[in-house]
């Protein structure tokens, strides 16, 4: 039996027979079965997924293809065996139905990650030169001691196209591993520049390969565990008593910092940190008396008027 797969088009030839009468028209008939369940696995129009071919042997023994050609969107996880049945003229001959056969096997890996930020263990990280992303990737239904090769590249959420480093180069990660059970994990860490990323979510897409055919793929923009928000922020100073940008140079100066955000995640705990400096210098200016100019804060999490991932916060610093 061997397979070949091409986007979510899945065929699998089924070949050998033996003892047959040579030029006689025989007629090979297979169905695909669930391992799980024992029933006939159904394609997306919910029919049984069978194929048939004849063939006139040359030889008593030798090889027939039959190939199945179906939609294998959902058999994530799934295992499926090849039943088949031989007849000429319309009677049975033989027939092949044993669940337990590995030789009529055929495996469909499962597969789903998580994507972290490696600083923050969370799934929001800092715009900057230096990014570490640790996608951890759950497969299950792999072959036990079968060599295989984990493939990630990141992905622009709201254009639905490749991440693209400060270097202009494409976001991606690779490990290769034998897995030595059916289900378990592995992790893929993508490095880059991420400096001009602020404002952007970009998402982990996966794809696991044994001998270099793609068999499991996971590739869901909208997933939330495969997604890495990058906030962004923006800030209006100005002087707290006259709503101005300019200050008297008094005892008390209170300035009045607005700062926008954009692309946080809903109902996480934010500290918002301020300080001044001098523009001339670049030294951060010291008070006598100051207070503490970090503030906490929420973004709401399920109010109706407010727009989770983008807002405002106020931070006042007071130089006495």
């Amino acid at each position: 039996i061997s397979e070949c797969l091409v986007g979510s088009e899945m065929c699998i030839r089924d070949r050998s027979y033996t003892g047959l009468k040579k030029n006689k028209e025989y007629t090979l008939s297979g169905v695909l079965v669930d391992k799980e369940t024992g029933e006939p696995v159904l394609d997306q129009n919910g029919n049984q997924v069978t194929a048939t071919t004849k063939f006139k042997p040359k030889t008593a023994e030798g090889t027939a293809e039959v190939e199945f050609a179906f939609d294998a969107t959902g058999f994530d996880g799934k295992t499926l065996v090849v039943y088949e049945e031989l007849t000429l003229n319309g009677e049975k001959l033989a027939e092949h139905k044993d669940l337990n056969d590995e030789g009529q096997t055929i495996y469909f890996p499962g597969v789903g990650t998580t994507a972290l930020d490696k600083d923050t263990n969370d799934h929001i990280s800092k715009a900057d030169k230096e990014i570490t992303i640790v996608d951890t990737v759950l497969y299950t239904n792999l072959r036990v001691g079968k060599k295989y090769t984990v493939k990630g590249i990141l992905m622009d959420q709201e254009t639905g196209k490749k991440v693209l480093d400060a270097d202009g180069q494409e976001v991606t990660a690779s490990a290769s591993f034998t897995a030595e059970t059916k289900d378990g994990t592995v992790d893929i860490t993508f490095k880059f520049d991420g400096s001009k990323l602020a404002g952007k979510t970009v998402v982990a897409f996966e794809d696991v390969y044994y001998k270099g055919i793609s068999v499991g793929t996971h590739a869901d923009i909208n997933d939330e565990e495969q997604s890495v928000h990058l906030p962004k922020i923006k800030t209006t100073a100005v002087d707290g008593e006259n709503g101005t940008k300019n200050s008297m140079a008094d005892s008390t100066v209170i300035i009045k910092d607005t700062v926008s955000f954009e692309n946080l995640i809903p109902g996480k705990e934010y500290t918002m940190k301020g300080v001044l400096k001098d523009q001339k210098t670049g030294k951060t200016v010291k008070a006598k008396v100051g207070t503490d100019t970090s503030e906490g804060f929420i973004i709401p999490d399920g109010a109706e008027t407010v727009n989770f991932e983008k807002g405002s916060y106020a931070l006042s610093l007071i130089h006495i």
